[in-house]
């Protein structure tokens, strides 16, 4: 059975073929193919934001009234939910991650739009007093055509997490899926369709980056900007929106700190640090990757991390394992040159062993790794691998922990485990990151509440009711009338 071809979708037409020709998916954990797709060029992407613009001045969305908005992005989650296993299974096989981890994806996805659904009738204005014979208020408006620009390691979730506020709030949306995970992007693609969204209020333009990436950034059709990624390659996006003066959401790369207290419960504490680290083999922008312990108890935890790693079971996605492949092979050899890298700077101690089965041999598999007794000045401690390495740095006062913790590049997120309540807020008032989490790390679903990052992590929020902000222009008027 021949792999199935992931259609560009513009307006309220389907392009099985395109000016860029066609690119390929692979499972990471065989190498099979998922899915080829067609390549956007030029020619489409003009026609993206053309759709997207007419859509946005001209179509219905805007011209509806809010909660009927608000039903059809309910209507949306609901069909979510309703092809969850369906979902799950596609992305865990384009991807790699666990099959858990994956409906964790839908079921989040399917939070976003419940979530900013209940917003879309609430995106109120304000009153400002000028004194008499003025009266002058605000108003808040969609801000045009928003490009979201995903990632490959939470496609689904983060195609969700941009375009249920954008809607909301009133845009039109182009999506940019990773050319290594394509094939939920159009899934998503179909569910608004069904749920009874305007045509070309949501676009799907598959591609290279360095061509149809730029070219949306750089469109001047192009209103606004969400990118998750890299450092560099966010750098670049910014250079590209700033050509035509407008305004991006960046959310970057991450080293995130974990900082244990020997006061913690060690039986909830660790299961948790080895899940920031762990999860979808180390690839999310905010894994706790950095473990500063204190150093009464640095030997008894690493060991006990140790233990953890080397019972671990690796295997293909679908089959849920406790760790699955890195996105390819290519990436898996940029992580095993940071192993070497950890040698250097310390001891590396590895955990389970990748398979060895004829099916997984090829695999994008790597071992999870401890690195212990290198300084938070070293190349492993404080440079972004987006792989389940663990980097453990011994401290002896809380304030030695907030400055190792602070002294990074990134300041995306941070966790805290302690119960001594005064360490817990002290911490957490100082820590340099956009988000906190004390005895935890990941609460649920949470798309409650505003998430991004400080210094090289980006600036912006996703999710919460600030993450809104970015898709408005708030417009000001102002009337005088005098009596005579």
């Amino acid at each position: 059975m021949s792999a199935p071809v992931i259609p560009l979708v513009i307006g309220d037409k389907e392009y099985s073929e395109a000016s860029d020709g066609f690119g390929e998916s692979r499972n990471p954990a065989t190498g099979a193919v998922v899915a080829s797709f067609a390549r956007a060029g030029e020619k489409e992407v003009n026609l993206a934001v053309s759709a997207a613009r007419r859509a946005f001045d001209e179509g219905p969305w805007n011209r509806m009234r809010p909660f009927e908005r608000a039903r059809i992005m309910h209507r949306i989650g609901e069909l979510m939910l309703e092809r969850r296993d369906e979902i799950a299974r596609l992305e865990s096989e384009d991807s790699g991650k666990p099959l858990r981890d994956a409906y964790w994806e839908v079921d989040c996805s399917a939070r976003f739009f419940e979530f900013y659904g209940g917003a879309a009738d609430k995106l109120q204005g304000r009153s400002i007093p000028l004194g008499p014979n003025y009266s002058d208020w605000t108003v808040r408006e969609g801000i045009g055509v928003s490009l979201h620009i995903i990632p490959w390691n939470y496609p689904f979730q983060l195609i969700a997490r941009g375009v249920a506020p954008a809607l909301a709030a009133g845009c039109s949306v182009i999506i940019k899926p990773a050319t290594e995970t394509p094939v939920t992007a159009y899934e998503f693609l179909k569910i608004c369709r069904e749920a009874g969204l305007p045509e070309g209020q949501v676009n799907l333009i598959n591609g290279r980056g360095s061509l149809v990436g730029d070219l949306l950034a750089r469109h001047p059709g192009v209103d606004q900007i969400t990118f998750t990624g890299s450092v560099a390659t966010g750098q670049r996006v910014m250079e590209a929106a700033a050509s035509h003066a407008i305004p991006t959401n960046m959310e970057l790369g991450g080293k995130s700190p974990q900082v244990l207290f020997a006061d913690a419960e060690m039986e909830k504490a660790l299961p948790i640090i080895a899940g920031g680290f762990l999860t979808h083999a180390g690839q999310v922008c905010n894994a706790g990757t950095r473990l500063l312990v204190e150093r009464s108890i640095h030997d008894d935890v690493v060991e006990r991390l140790h233990q953890h790693i080397q019972s671990m079971r690796l295997g293909a996605g679908v089959d849920d394992p406790d760790m699955g492949p890195l996105i390819n092979t290519s990436h898996r050899d940029d992580v095993e040159r940071y192993y070497e890298v950890a040698r250097g700077d310390g001891e590396l101690l590895l955990g389970a062993d990748v398979p060895s089965d004829t099916a997984l041999a090829e695999g994008a598999f790597v071992r999870p790794g401890l690195v212990i007794g290198a300084s938070n000045e070293t190349r492993i401690a404080r440079e972004e691998v987006f792989g389940p390495i663990l980097t453990v740095i011994p401290f002896d006062t809380p304030d030695e922990a907030i400055r190792i913790a602070n002294d990074s590049p990134f300041g995306l997120v941070a966790g805290v485990h302690t119960t001594n309540i005064n360490k817990a807020l002290g911490l957490g008032e100082k820590l340099r990151v956009g988000q906190v989490w004390i005895n935890s790390f990941g609460v649920g679903l949470d798309v409650e509440f505003p998430f991004g990052g400080y210094k090289l992590s980006g600036f912006g929020r996703e999710k919460g009711l600030e993450a809104i902000a970015a898709y408005q222009q708030i417009k000001n008027i102002c009337i005088h009338h005098p009596l005579s």
